[in-house]
């Protein structure tokens, strides 16, 4: 016991002195929960919340999740197949008849194998950006330009935010009710997760307690800023009125509340979920190692890790879950780091969780 308590200090203290570092040296600014069979094994919030109020950071501040969202979306899609509402091989263009893509189907959008132009590229071209754009919006613009798929459905995989977006629109269509409704009476409310929401903050802004502001770093004025205020990431304010591939915003509790709830039939039956955390047979045979809005992979030491990873300027988010092993890594962080540096941290977490040798980034 006692020699398992020291290896806990150990460990702690490593952590710690990880998040000093890379404060100190790389700016970093976030919080960090870290699980093992559920109960909260290291946390610590460092940097600042909002940079104007001087707030810091706590465990209780608001982040925006971007990508890390789309297990939430894929969990709207399995709860209405599961009442029967639709099915995973039912076609797009069943729930939009105008769609001009056909042959596309409801898997092929939560496994990113549609072929499917992204949206993103296709309003830097064609969007008027005086106006913040909604999930309509994509639906409409792609059958006004109808730009060429990227290969034939189940051909391949790709990441496709459009697919996503898409998914909360049929989540819309079906459920008749707003995509955000029907997240907040199914799965924020019966998790018990008081301070998860779909929030575009732009598009429609509220006023949310110890709201974390997300910080891009200005290289003219030689500082963090709002991605608002730089030319560079000024997408994000005509962007702000899609969900499905974003938007979602929690906290550290309620997403360890969400990971629990993943282990049990409270939202979904087992085999549904076993499902999402499945790999997908690709048409030419080979495997895609992409579930229903989870990252796939096998580890002999960690076991079978279910994870995803969210960007969006600045923010960086991940929920890596190694289910073999029962032990969840909760990553939050309110400042823009590049992806390779914020992968290298999550590695030496990793790393001193499973008591290896580690590098500091």
């Amino acid at each position: 016991m006692t020699q398992r308590a020291n290896a806990s200090d150990v460990r702690c203290r490593q952590l710690d002195e990880l998040l000093s570092t890379i404060a100190e040296k790389n700016n970093w600014s976030g919080n960090l929960l870290i699980l093992e069979e559920g109960n909260p094994f290291y946390q610590n919030s460092i940097g600042m919340a909002n940079r104007e109020t001087a707030e810091k950071l706590s465990p209780d501040s608001v982040f925006e999740l971007a990508s890390v969202s789309k297990a939430f979306t894929a969990m709207g899609i399995m709860i209405l197949q599961e009442q029967g509402k639709l099915d995973y091989s039912d076609k797009v263009d069943n729930f939009f008849p105008d769609f001009p893509y056909a042959d596309i189907t409801v898997e092929n959008l939560l496994v990113h194998t549609s072929g499917l132009p992204d949206y993103m590229e296709l309003f830097s071209h064609c969007w008027d950006k005086t106006k913040i754009a909604t999930n309509q919006d994509i639906l409409d613009q792609l059958q006004k330009h109808r730009p060429d798929v990227l290969f034939q459905p189940n051909e391949k995989y790709e990441y496709s935010n459009t697919g996503y977006a898409l998914l909360a629109s049929i989540v819309e269509h079906v459920a008749d009710t707003p995509f955000a409704d029907f997240l907040q009476k199914h799965i924020f409310q019966p998790l018990n997760m008081h301070n998860t929401r779909v929030y575009n903050r732009r598009y429609s802004p509220q006023l949310i307690q110890h709201y974390a502001y997300g910080y891009v770093y200005s290289a003219p004025s030689e500082a963090f800023v709002l991605p608002d205020e730089s030319s560079e990431h000024d997408f994000v304010i005509h962007l702000d009125g899609i969900q499905g591939d974003g938007a979602v915003n929690s906290t550290l509790d309620d997403l360890r509340k969400w990971d629990r709830a993943l282990y049990t039939e409270k939202l979904v039956k087992k085999e549904t979920l076993e499902k999402a955390f499945s790999p997908v047979r690709l048409s030419d045979n080979s495997m895609s190692n992409y579930g229903y809005g989870w990252r796939l992979q096998e580890d002999q030491v960690t076991g079978k890790v279910v994870q995803h990873g969210g960007s969006w300027p600045g923010y960086r988010s991940w929920l890596r879950r190694y289910i073999g092993t029962d032990k969840t890594i909760i990553y939050l962080t309110n400042v823009d780091q590049e992806h390779q540096w914020t992968e290298k941290t999550l590695e030496a977490v990793e790393n001193i969780i499973f008591e290896r040798p580690y590098i500091i980034p």
